[in-house]
């Protein structure tokens, strides 16, 4: 039995037709007239995606429930982008559908599509949070598939996605910890680095407030920074300090400073020490940090005070401008006047003779 058939085919389009429109009825009477037509579908190359990929995109739930009563394996078929039916709910946020698509065949979460992508990437990107937390407790494996060398946890950061982080974190699965001290794709920043690089303060707040990752905080990347190293080095603004505040009162930050001075305190600095507290003497405060802080904070006003320099001479010039301009019009309006007045005499002299 062929497919090619013209009354085969137009059976095809009025089921494609339905799919669209999200019509139960018409499925249920073409299955009815012909219950092989789904499995038809599945065996020919020629069509882009299965009508569960146009339903599932749509937001048809009853009518996607219907084609896996019929057919389940539907989950697993790939359109023309290797992709499953349950990317293109995920990345739509159908959360109904989702759920529909993982009781008919929950394998579909770890299949990657042509850009190596799995569902719970495209969730994470697109922000559908309920999505991201159905997958991988269908999944829970999912998490450790990477897109790109980057784990789930870079995409969150990657695209801002705070709440997403959040919940991964709360999730707490077997290798959570350790993908969140992982590196990025060159295998040279946590995420804590990347996060200061991309001056994400909120996730930054959030990453540090996370006793496990605090604990991790002070891990170097290849060129021999911790991530607060890195703030010092990233072009300083609002965010830069605001950043730095946020490490000042991280207590991991404070015991790694705590250890380098402890390492690089001399036997005859340790003395001083011991002879002023012995001595009742208060030990005196260099106050480092502080002085950080408000050259940071002078940076920051330095640069608004040129911008706002910059904007003042602006407005000067273009005054200056104007001003040359009116009196430039003013001279040529003058210089015109005059000829015309010259020509005038002219012609009166020539009358006159």
């Amino acid at each position: 039995m062929d497919i090619a058939h013209p009354h085969k085919q137009e059976k095809v389009k009025v089921l494609y037709e339905a799919s669209y429109q999200g019509s139960v009825s018409v499925l249920n009477e073409w299955i009815q007239q012909d219950p092989l037509i789904l499995h038809r579908i599945s065996s020919q190359t020629a069509f882009a995606e299965t009508p569960l990929h146009i339903s599932s995109l749509l937001g048809h739930l009853e009518f996607s429930k219907a084609l896996l009563t019929y057919k389940p394996k539907l989950a697993l078929e790939l359109n023309s982008f290797q992709s499953t039916a349950l990317h293109l709910a995920s990345a739509e946020g159908h959360i109904e559908i989702v759920k529909e698509l993982l009781l008919a065949c929950d394998e579909a979460c770890l299949v990657s599509d042509q850009q190596g992508m799995i569902p719970l990437h495209y969730a994470v990107m697109r922000d559908r949070l309920e999505v991201v937390i159905e997958l991988i407790r269908a999944k829970p494996e999912s998490l450790s598939i990477l897109h790109k060398g980057n784990t789930i946890f870079l995409l969150c950061l990657i695209y801002n996605r705070l709440k997403i982080l959040k919940a991964l974190v709360e999730l707490d699965t077997a290798n959570t910890y350790e993908l969140l001290s992982s590196r990025d794709s060159d295998g040279n920043n946590t995420i804590l680095h990347l996060a200061v690089m991309l001056k994400q303060v909120e996730i930054v707040r959030y990453l540090l407030s996370v006793p496990k990752i605090r604990e991790r905080a002070n891990l170097k990347n290849n060129m021999g920074y911790t991530a607060h190293d890195i703030v010092g080095r990233v072009p300083q603004d609002l965010k830069s300090l605001e950043i730095e505040l946020i490490f000042i009162n991280t207590t991991c930050i404070k015991s790694d400073e705590n250890k380098r001075m402890e390492i690089t305190q001399t036997p005859t600095t340790a003395l001083v020490v011991e002879e002023e507290v012995t001595s009742g003497r208060p030990k005196k405060k260099k106050g480092k940090r502080t002085k950080k802080i408000i050259k940071r904070i002078g940076k920051c006003f330095c640069m608004t005070g040129k911008w706002l320099c910059m904007m003042l001479i602006g407005k000067i010039i273009k005054h200056i401008g104007k001003w040359l301009c009116m009196i430039g019009k003013w001279l040529c309006m003058m210089l015109i006047g005059k000829t015309i007045k010259r020509i005038g005499d002219c012609l009166c002299m020539m009358l006159i003779g």
